[in-house]
């Protein structure tokens, strides 16, 4: 299959997926929103008060995100995930329709660039509960990878609808106008999160207080690998703060043409996104580092050349590559989080990696300002575009390395895998499981289960051969399980299970089976079928 094709089908696995498709079409509808914001609130600020005020609206947008996300996040781990996305998804949708209130009774800067701080804060939020969800409703690392590479393909479509929108109506009519059409995709988002339900988190964070929520992320984080990726997405917004800021001025002052071209050129980068996505998609297994560096490096060279080019064709060009790696970039690096950072805590981990990078977008959006008065507005996009290949070979080695400690998957998971009866548990439970595996060699002619006994384990059968017997004889060899029945129904062994050949299997202890199988209803369902076909199979011998 085509790199094309395996996108197509990569995409249309996750949209056969209920849950992740309504979350994914609510995370368009609030993306759509927030871009069509920004340009709108960009605008605004420029007619208030020039190219420094845009600066701050971008700095009030985004430093509350940075401060407050982080604290905030935290709560995702200890209640409902879905809920945590309504909450947030009516919260954005609130300030914004309160921002087109506040335009239309006096266009007040102040109002305004106070509920964009709310704004920046409900989006910020929405993007880490939304990414620790996600393990949570894929099944496979596979799916996983899709899943991420639709987020980052739907942001695509989001950054090139919701800049066109607004560039559209900022032309025929005004900021306000677009503050309430973006209310009014929140209020969609949040009827698409009301019917989303997460089956099978298997373990929840221990509730503690406020301190221990916040310290939880950022231990999640502090440690070389994660740290390391964050660092990288530190670099990336910040340079992301300033470009935003840049477009800006090249329009007005490079371009000298409307305020509409702000949409668009916005508006090309969701274009290169949504071909960077499909190509995302396509990613294989947990090799994610390199790929994460080079998106870096066209990340950043595109800025660079702009100031070569000073022209609106060659400036849509650059911009849709950096689109591209934009999303690239997104998929690797947050796909290595979700799989390195524990699920128990990952929505605060995300929170708090986010909260960095709103950082890195408000010092972005405050130096950019700086850099044009130093060295002009055509080398300030020189400069800007230099940081991200600097700091990627910088960190070169670091992600070679990354690659060849997580590549291949533990023999636990893929085990877990294997299973039928886990088929339908989430990417995060099936790891939940394999991390509670315990190894089991047995040797030739000896008993695991006996009939009659106390059932206190449930076996996996790595390789080897074993011989059941119920009234009758059957073999269990690699992929086969055994001793639920006991576990499910509480009751005493069933059968007899004795190696015939040198085995080795991988047991999970009571309390950890009945969690994972009980906790989520389409796996309990498929346990009770499985208990149910075996006893009968008993019985009619």
């Amino acid at each position: 299959m085509t790199r094309p094709g395996q996108a197509i089908a990569a995409l249309g696995a996750v949209m056969r997926n209920r849950d992740l498709r309504r979350v994914e079409l609510a995370w368009g509808a609030s993306i759509a929103a927030e871009w069509a914001h920004f340009v709108a609130l960009g605008i605004f600020a420029y007619d208030a008060g020039g190219t420094a005020a845009v600066g701050i609206a971008g700095l009030v947008r985004m430093l509350p995100a940075a401060l407050i996300a982080p604290l905030a996040a935290g709560l995702g781990d200890r209640f409902r995930r879905e809920r945590f996305l309504l909450a947030i998804a009516l919260a954005g949708s609130a300030a914004l329709a309160a921002s087109g209130a506040a335009f239309f009774a006096g266009r007040s800067q102040v109002a305004i660039y106070l509920l964009a701080g709310v704004v920046g804060i409900t989006s910020t939020l929405f993007r880490p509960a939304l990414q620790a969800i996600l393990p949570s409703l894929a099944r496979t690392p596979e799916e996983l990878i899709a899943s991420n590479g639709a987020t980052s393909t739907i942001e695509s479509l989001g950054m090139l609808a919701g800049p066109l929108l607004a560039g559209v109506l900022v032309a025929l009519a005004d900021p306000g106008v677009v503050f309430f059409v973006a209310a009014g995709a929140m209020l969609v988002a949040a009827g698409l999160l009301a019917a989303v339900h997460c089956e099978g988190r298997i373990q929840l964070a221990a509730v503690g207080d406020a301190r221990e929520v916040v310290l939880a992320g950022f231990r999640a984080v502090n440690h070389p690998k994660p740290r390391l990726i964050v660092a990288l997405f530190f670099a990336q917004t910040f340079v992301r703060g300033c470009l935003n800021v840049l477009i800006v001025v090249f329009v007005f002052r490079v371009l000298d043409t409307g305020a509409g071209t702000v949409g668009y050129l916005m508006a090309a980068i969701g274009v290169g996104g949504l071909v960077g996505a499909f190509g995302a998609m396509t990613l294989e297994g947990r090799r994610l580092a390199v790929p994460l560096g080079f998106a870096l490096v066209f990340w950043g060279l595109p800025i660079a050349f702009v100031a070569l080019r000073p022209y609106l064709p060659a400036a849509l060009l650059l911009l849709a590559v950096v689109g591209a790696a934009n999303s690239v970039e997104d998929v690797a690096g947050f796909t290595l989080l979700q799989r390195i950072v524990p699920d128990e805590v990952l929505t605060g981990a995300l929170g708090v990696t986010w909260g960095i990078a709103m950082g890195g977008l408000a010092l972005g959006s405050i130096a950019a300002p700086a850099i044009v008065a130093a060295v002009g507005p055509r080398a300030a996009f020189a400069v800007v575009g230099a940081i991200l290949p600097i700091l990627t070979l910088v960190a070169w080695r670091w992600l070679v390395r990354i690659d060849r400690e997580v590549a291949a998957p533990a023999a636990e998971l893929e085990l877990v895998h294997r299973v039928p009866l886990f088929s339908p548990l989430s990417v995060a439970a099936k790891e939940h499981v394999a991390s509670r595996l315990t190894k089991v060699d047995v040797p030739a002619g000896e008993v695991v289960v006996r009939m009659g006994e106390t059932g206190d384990r449930f076996y996996v059968v790595a390789d080897g051969e074993l011989e059941i017997a119920n009234g009758v004889h059957g073999t269990a060899g690699r992929g086969d399980f055994f001793g639920e029945i006991a576990l499910l129904r509480d009751v005493p062994r069933t059968a007899t299970v004795k190696a015939t050949t040198a085995s080795h299997l991988y047991a999970l202890e009571r309390d950890d089976f009945l969690a994972a199988v009980t906790g989520h209803s389409a796996v309990h369902a498929a346990g009770e079928a499985v208990v149910e076909e075996r006893l009968k199979s008993s019985n009619h011998q």
